[in-house]
């Protein structure tokens, strides 16, 4: 008979396990982008060979907005185009097979293969629904990881997660129970500082305010399943890294890219200003430069 800690140990292994398979193959598909892309991946491996137009009828979708993802997933090798009288038809490519073996197997659906093909194609749905919650849930234990004292706001979750607060706070509290054979994460509230200051301001006014942020903790056991990730071994040996934290508060991508955007475009609204006020061409430049940052920094943000 196992003991709790030994059980706990193999489901943080096995967690962790899936974590590095599903990110591996986000990076052939970008699961929070390109879920119609995956679905298509789903079907073809668990029907065979189809057209575009049954493609879109299977799945309900617009028949132009399967051709753009079909035409993407050919040209990322995943699936091939199949000449028969005069019809495309569309199948795995050898690539594609493999990706979609992977995914059947990180996912538990060890007997999907046994399971009669009119169940399989039922099984699609929440296949495509696990996977985009178990790179949404990666992406939540990077950003709390390499942040000060392993603690975020939900907002700043839901922000590297690329969901909105309700739906990333769903996934959160899925790890967060004490029931939960994992418990990866824990919520706290704090007290903000800013909201304290807006808090006394807006008293007088007869206006009350809450000050206390709803906050999460990666526990111990959300540490182990992101110590056994490849982005872990990059951010240990990386300097650069660990000041990123310090400066901006997590070395998530998309966190550090928005809060840079921020101080940028903040930075380009005070020297417009005195831009303004001096009338001198170089600090007028200069703020040109800086909205130009900005800019780029937003498309970056959005991008990821």
């Amino acid at each position: 008979m196992l003991s709790s800690d030994s059980k706990a140990l193999d489901m943080q292994s096995e967690y962790s396990s899936r974590l590095q398979v599903l990110r591996e193959l986000d990076s052939a598909i970008d699961f929070a982008r390109g879920f119609l892309q995956l679905r298509i991946v789903l079907a073809l491996g668990s029907r065979g060979p189809m057209t575009a137009r049954d493609i879109s009828v299977a799945l309900g979708e617009r028949h132009k907005a399967v051709l753009d993802a079909v035409r993407k997933l050919v040209s990322k090798n995943l699936i091939a185009k199949e000449p028969d009288g005069g019809v495309d038809l569309y199948k795995l490519s050898d690539t594609g097979a493999e990706f979609y073996r992977k995914l059947v197997d990180v996912l538990g659906f060890r007997d999907f293969y046994r399971v009669p093909r009119g169940e399989r194609r039922m099984l699609v749905s929440d296949i495509a629904i696990s996977i985009t919650k178990y790179t949404h849930l990666a992406d939540a234990i990077i950003a709390l990881a390499t942040s000060r004292n392993n603690t975020l706001s939900i907002s700043d979750i839901a922000d590297a997660m690329k969901l909105s607060l309700e739906r990333a706070k769903t996934y959160i509290e899925m790890f967060s129970d004490r029931r939960s054979g994992v418990r990866l994460f824990k919520k706290i509230e704090k007290e903000s500082k800013i909201l304290r200051i807006i808090a006394t301001l807006l008293k007088p006014l007869g206006i009350k305010m809450r000050t206390v942020v709803e906050m999460y903790r990666l526990t111990e056991e959300g540490l182990t399943v992101f110590y056994k990730q490849p982005y872990y071994m990059k951010y240990k040996k990386s300097l650069a890294a660990k000041l990123i934290t310090k400066v901006f508060g997590s070395a998530h991508p998309r966190l550090v890219l928005k809060k840079m955007m921020v101080l940028v475009l903040l930075a380009a609204l005070v020297s417009g200003g005195i831009a303004i006020a001096t009338h001198s061409t170089v600090i007028a430049a200069l703020t040109g430069s800086l909205s130009l940052a900005a800019s780029l920094l937003y498309l970056g943000y959005r991008a990821i």
